[in-house]
């Protein structure tokens, strides 16, 4: 598993350069749902009682029915039918209660929201908490029952029984909302009104706040030790705040968590120019810059990008995207803000992991459109943990999609090429023997014209290069080599972080090589939301793309170049601990802080990451000061955009 931004910055042990500060690492509240939100007990009861009637059974005692919330309601029938919970009779009885949930909780949901709730929760996300649901009740349930409450804007993320294996009292729920978060256990606390919510909280590390007004009593909940008691809601957010600290921190977190919530804006400028300022808010917290810097530095972005006009307002959708027609709007450049609508209703009924693996699969072969942008949107959501950049991310792709044909993947059995260094050098070889021709051959595929790209991409000049070039593709650009079938897919993205680094210093500030960088970072936090037989096919992608990005360019790097800057770092590591190196990371990252063009932010944090992650190798403290320099807009950028 990748490190995320929040625990790359916590890892951090190196001094802040003037004007930034380490970014506090994310703060989690944890909130059970019935019983500790929505005053739903005696809903449930009636629920039950529905279902019973329903399969034409007697009702079972309230009380009975009672001591079962808290349990995925798979076990709670199976207890009052005195079943197994893969009896047939459980699976009846689930479908009839989710029916009644319907008929009978959702309508009067707001009624049922505990006094004070609407408000602690909005105080909680003001002083920077990051406010999650971890409840027994399926995803899709627990989302509708919180939207029916008007409390879903406030739930960064929900866990609910069917998006793990082991329900509470498991710890599973809370460590899944910690993983997505990137935070640690000692930042975190569970508030709930049963002792399961209490032992999950015990089991994974938290600190738990009981309330006595849900199903539990007192004497139940204090018997298993919970860190606090609360006889109201609004205590439980005193006693939150007192177990996090959350207002003793020097850092607004909610600003950053703010910027990138925001809406408002479109996902490209200028026809086909990406906004890319979210990236650099990520890659700025993930340095550890102080959040006022980081909104003064979006706040210029918007007003002025590198190219010196402004971000674009967001547009209205034209249309509605389902998933009936979801696929012929692909790399149309249509209607960004119907596919984020789209996209934002289904994460609502899928959860974001549901949402990753259903739809992503797909759209990996689109991976490179947009100059990698859209993988960079998404990917960096996910380091982040934010919901909105990441719908925007899968929406990016959808909109921008440039296939490289995976399809066309064929085994190579081309000797000594047993690591991406080996494959690249002999396709480096390759196009210094035949460098006239292949040249020759580039430039004539790129004059000619396909139906098959949108005409936006012809201003870009990049972009269309890149899309002409994946669409006629290359025997050498569909090989598939060993290493990618044969070794652990993190093994695979290790070697190709290497090489894209090695592949930047030969042509240091080459704004494509850089996109290969930063996309590298994106394309691993994606490939890990994946199944697991999905993410050795995100390396395949990663792989086709970027040889399709060094083709397109009609020109080849040099192997003796290439194995002279492989060899110059070969074993080359720097100790973490040197306090030389701490101070020359907070250069780079001064330096960073004062560039106007993004791109070099977000250079220098994926860079600090793998060194980290690496444990010090030297090629990747070189090339975070490689810094390039916006490119001047080709002569194209004289006629209108097409769209």
């Amino acid at each position: 598993m990748n490190t995320t931004m929040a625990q790359t910055v916590a890892a951090t042990t190196s001094a802040v350069p003037s004007g930034a500060r380490e970014t506090a690492p994310a703060r989690v509240a944890m909130f059970d749902l019935d019983g500790t939100l929505v005053d739903s007990p005696r809903a449930i009861v009636e629920a039950f009682a529905a279902a019973f009637e329903a399969m034409g059974l007697a009702p079972r005692d309230p009380e009975d029915v009672r001591a079962t919330i808290g349990l995925p309601l798979e076990q709670a029938f199976g207890k009052l039918l005195g079943v197994p919970h893969d009896d047939p009779s459980v699976a009846d009885g689930v479908a009839r209660y989710q029916e009644a949930f319907r008929t009978l909780i959702l309508p009067r949901a707001r009624s049922l929201v505990f006094p004070g709730v609407p408000e602690g929760l909005a105080e909680l996300r003001r002083r920077g908490v990051v406010v999650t649901v971890a409840t027994s009740k399926f995803h899709a349930s627990a989302d509708a029952l919180l939207t029916a409450a008007g409390l879903r804007d406030h739930i960064t993320t929900l866990v609910g029984a069917d998006d793990v294996t082991h329900p509470k009292p498991h710890p599973e729920s809370g460590l899944l909302i910690l993983g997505r978060l990137g935070a640690r256990p000692e930042h975190a606390v569970m508030v709930g009104d049963t002792t399961h919510d209490l032992k999950m909280a015990a089991a994974a590390g938290l600190a738990s706040v009981a309330v006595t007004y849900g199903v539990h009593e007192r004497s139940e909940l204090e018997a298993v030790s919970p860190t606090y008691v609360a006889d109201t809601f609004a205590r439980a957010v005193e006693q939150i705040l007192t177990v996090l600290a959350a207002d003793e921190g020097p850092v607004d977190a909610r600003t950053v968590e703010d910027l990138l919530d925001d809406d408002t804006h479109h996902i490209e400028f200028n026809g086909h120019l990406t906004n890319h300022v979210k990236h650099a808010v990520v890659a700025l917290a993930g340095l550890g810059v102080d959040p006022g810097r980081i909104r003064a530095y979006h706040d210029n972005y918007i007003t002025f990008t590198p190219y010196g006009c402004r971000v674009e307002p967001a547009r209205p959708p034209q249309r509605v995207i389902d998933d009936g027609n979801w696929l012929e709007f692909l790399g149309r450049r249509e209607d960004f803000a119907a596919y984020c609508a789209f996209f934002d209703r289904r994460e609502r009924e899928l959860g974001m992991a549901g949402l990753l693996r259903h739809y992503v699969p797909r759209l990996l072969a689109g991976w490179a459109g947009a100059l990698q942008h859209a993988t960079i949107h998404l990917g960096w959501a996910l380091d982040a943990g934010n919901r909105r950049m990441a719908i925007e991310g899968i929406a990016y792709l959808a909109f921008a999609y440039v296939d490289c044909h995976p399809e066309r993947a064929l085994p190579s059995d081309a000797p000594g090429t047993d690591l991406p260094g080996d494959s690249l050098l002999r396709i480096a070889r390759h196009w210094e023997e035949n460098q006239p021709r292949l040249g020759a051959w580039v430039e004539d595929l790129v004059d000619g014209r396909s139906d098959g790209i949108h005409p936006e991409l012809l201003r870009s000049g990049l972009q269309y290069r890149i899309a002409r070039m994946l669409g006629e593709g290359h025997p050498l650009m569909h090989e598939t080599p060993s290493w990618i079938t044969a070794q652990d897919p993190d093994t695979s993205w290790d070697q190709l972080a290497h090489l894209v680094t090695v592949l930047y210093l030969t042509e240091p500030g080459d704004f494509l090589l850089l996109h290969l960088v930063t996309a590298l970072h994106a394309m691993r936090h994606i490939a890990d939301a994946l199944p697991a037989e999905e993410r050795r096919r995100a390396v395949a992608c990663y792989w086709t793309g970027v040889l399709g990005v060094l083709f397109s360019r009609g020109h080849f790097v040099a192997p003796a170049k290439l194995t002279a800057i492989d060899s110059l770092f070969d074993g080359a590591l720097d100790d973490p601990d040197d306090p030389r190196w701490a101070r020359e990371w907070d250069w780079h990252i001064a330096r960073a802080v004062e560039e106007e063009e993004e791109h070099n932010t977000k250079l220098v944090y994926v860079m600090r990451e793998l060194w980290h992650r690496s444990g010090g190798r030297s090629v990747y403290r070189v090339a975070a000061g490689q810094f390039t320099t916006t490119p001047e807009l080709p002569a194209t950028f004289e006629h209108p955009p097409a769209a």
